[in-house]
């Protein structure tokens, strides 16, 4: 078990830019009221709802009292300056409002409203309170959100109450209001550090919550709800700093389905899109991605605890067969990290179960109802505890709010976080189970309840595979390419009138992609004569302007292995396609990928892995990753890929050489990241890998403000 403890990595950042939002010495909270039913009332009773009352100031003109407490007309008659400025007004009067609460010196800002509408002076309200913000340097919730709280403190700045929560290791920043609510107020088992509806950013982005809440020692992992980065560079930043400092990052982007706007004229532009660029980042910075609230929940409780996984997988202990056999089903189809047990492992659990049942992963533990029925279970889990194969233990049992048929295993649940250092769960398959007080009880004991075999299932899943990533020691991203080949480049690319295959060839080739060589020709008799020095058998492509991919043209002849297959080609192509072409000898037989690149307007430059040539329409799988990669990265890539498997050799074939692959896309990325400035799309389909090494055979490159630029 991998324990985390940051707030020894912390203990130089005492304050931070949020600080006087989130531990607010004064607060003042500008449109509090007492009419029945209304919002400022509403907001009134929220705010003194879990905290010290004594530093809490309302702001009304039309009240001297507010539930029992002094009301000021304005921020002007307050005593001092408030920390934070809780602004429950409406659009007509938020330009004023905040600026009497900047003029009197508020060190951070809430504001509920919209936002919509205009200013007096006729411009945008958002965008008139965003400049007041930055001119101030004050940090600004919202707006259209609902505020934020700080449950161990009791600091509310929301319309909803606060005093139920208990606190605990989950931070929650959610750009959605009704996120934020159905998720902190729903369900008592999870229990929040801080919580964030950070709303329109007007004066505080994602990236600087998840740098303030890194910082305290109480959040053990940071659940985001998010639409988009405002500040991609800096939103990387901050989950790379909470990876560093060993703080995990659950991210749930709504979004993903939208693709890129701009025409794309290569395979990858055409695949690529907003998801694929924020999949990358998230796997550059370490994050866990997750693709419903459900996950983004079941992921950060099991992470609440400051419990890690070590190598490993988890092992299960049920009370049933049959729910035995479907948890196997489903693991084996998602592909979830059961531990295999060892000979042992094995060889304890046969001694210590009865002899109806066998030492399988998940363990049914249920024998004969007699009084030694627990001791079964509590047995199962302590030989699984000792088992280093096993990184986690997981605990089903019957057990309801309106039911526990065996107290023991009650017992066994509440206790099962003192009975291992290993991160432990108790776990239901049944994701409708009668269990909100027993989630709650368990939470008292430090022990997570997750709902559902395949939700439990796809958690550990993530947890095992973020923190086996944490463990590998990756090399460093390896350097930009040599000053004088990226200039050499570049100065060729902005001076050439038209970049052909040739032309990508050759500098893919020149960044250390190996690439077939060949010769470009307009007559029979220079083709010949090309064909013979390069040797048959030949491949036959045209070379004509404005033609991307040329077998959709009918423009490529494969081994043609003697002089007339390669004047009958010649021919056929020159009818149709003009007399220009490309010669090339024939590359060796293998298995054939893609890469490709395109320059994301948020992340830069991404690079691309995926099945190459016609296998694209029968291999769908695609890796993608913030350029440059390392060597290992990149090999690391080609293996998640589904054509990963004819790679590996199938039907007697030998494996092809994926290490040369990995070599050849680690070199191709860093020409990307390097020209990345000048480039706007590159595409080598196919990258022909064979058991001795890796060669591009055709390549695209699309320059930037280029469009008459092609193959």
């Amino acid at each position: 078990m991998d324990a985390i403890d940051h707030a020894t990595s912390n203990s130089g950042l005492l304050s931070n830019r949020l600080t006087p939002m989130f531990e607010p010495r004064t607060i003042a909270v500008a449109g509090a009221s007492e009419r029945d039913k209304s919002f400022g009332l509403r907001l009134a009773q929220s705010v003194l709802s879990a905290g010290d009352h004594n530093k809490i100031n309302f702001i009304n003109p039309r009240y001297s009292t507010i539930l029992g407490r002094p009301c000021h007309a304005g921020f002007s008659e307050l005593d001092e300056a408030p920390d934070l400025a809780v602004l429950g007004v409406g659009a007509q009067n938020l330009e004023r409002s905040l600026a009497d609460a900047i003029k009197r010196g508020a060190r951070s800002a809430v504001i509920f409203d919209a936002c919509q509408g205009e200013t007096a002076a006729g411009g945008s309200l958002l965008q008139r309170l965003r400049d007041m913000a930055l001119e101030a340097d004050i940090p600004v919730c919202g707006g259209s959100g609902m505020g934020i709280i700080n449950v161990p403190s009791g600091c509310v700045a929301s319309f909803y109450g606060a005093g139920h929560l208990k606190p605990g290791g989950i931070t929650l920043i959610a750009h959605s209001g009704s996120v934020f609510t159905t998720l902190a107020m729903n369900d008592p088992r999870f229990r929040f550090d801080l919580m964030v509806s950070s709303g329109q950013e007007i004066g505080a982005t994602i990236d600087e919550y998840i740098d303030y809440a890194v910082t305290r020692s109480s959040t053990k992992v940071i659940a985001v709800f998010m639409e988009a980065a405002r500040d991609p560079s800096r939103f990387l930043s901050s989950l790379k700093r909470a990876r560093d400092i060993g703080v995990p990052v659950v991210v749930c982007k709504v979004g993903r389905t939208e693709e890129s706007a701009r025409m794309a004229r290569s395979h990858t532009g055409a695949i690529a899109g907003s998801r694929s660029a924020y999949d990358a980042a998230f796997e550059e910075a370490g994050a866990i991605t997750v693709d419903t609230v459900d996950q983004l929940m079941n992921v950060a409780l099991l992470c609440s605890t400051g419990r890690f996984p070590a190598a490993g997988g988890v092992g299960l202990v049920t009370d049933s067969g049959g729910l035995r056999e479907l948890t196997m089903d489903i693991a084996a189809e998602a592909q979830a990290p059961l531990a295999r047990f060892s000979p042992a492992t094995q060889e304890l659990l046969r001694a210590a179960l009865p002899a109806q049942l066998e030492p399988s992963n998940p363990l049914d533990c249920a024998a004969d109802l007699t009084d030694d029925f627990s001791r079964v279970f509590v047995d199962g889990v302590s030989i699984l505890a000792d088992a280093e194969e096993v990184s986690m233990i997981g605990l089903e049992a019957d057990l309801r709010d309106d039911y526990v048929y065996e107290e023991g295993l009650r017992e066994l649940a509440e206790t099962l976080a003192q009975r291992t250092d290993k991160p432990c769960f108790f776990y239901t398959s049944f994701g409708r189970t009668n269990n909100r007080a027993l989630g709650e009880a368990l939470a008292e004991k430090g022990v997570p309840c997750i709902n559902g075999a395949g939700e439990m299932l796809a958690a550990v899943s993530r947890l095992q595979a973020w923190a086996d990533r944490r463990r590998s020691q990756r090399e460093t991203a390896p350097d930009y390419a040599p000053k004088a080949v990226v200039d050499a480049w570049r100065e060729r690319l902005l001076q050439s009138t038209h970049i052909d295959e040739h032309f990508a060839l050759a500098m893919m080739d020149g960044f250390g992609v190996p690439a077939a060589a060949g010769e470009i020709h307009e007559d029979w008799e220079g083709l010949r004569a090309a064909a013979s020095r390069i040797g048959y058998p030949v491949v036959l492509k045209t070379a004509a302007v404005g033609i991307d991919h040329k077998s959709d043209e009918g423009g490529v002849f494969l081994n043609l292995r003697d002089e007339g297959a390669l004047e009958a080609a010649y021919t056929r192509i020159n009818s149709l396609l003009g007399t220009r072409v490309i010669v090339q000898r024939m590359a060796s037989k293998g298995v054939e990928l893609a890469f490709g690149y395109i320059h994301d307007p948020d992340f830069g430059p991404i690079v691309m892995v995926s099945a190459g040539g016609v296998l694209m329409e029968y291999f769908s799988g695609r890796q993608f990753a913030l350029a440059p990669v390392n060597e290992s990265r990149a090999l690391e890539m080609i293996e998640r890929l589904p054509i990963a498997r004819l790679l590996d050799g199938v039907r007697g074939a030998q494996p092809s050489d994926k290490r040369s692959a990995a070599r050849a896309f680690s070199a191709f990325s860093v020409m990307c990241a390097s020209m990345g400035d000048v480039l706007e799309e590159v595409d080598v389909n196919p990258v022909i890998v064979s058991e001795t090494g890796a060669l591009a055979v055709d390549g695209l490159v699309v320059v930037k403000d280029s469009g008459d630029q092609h193959q």
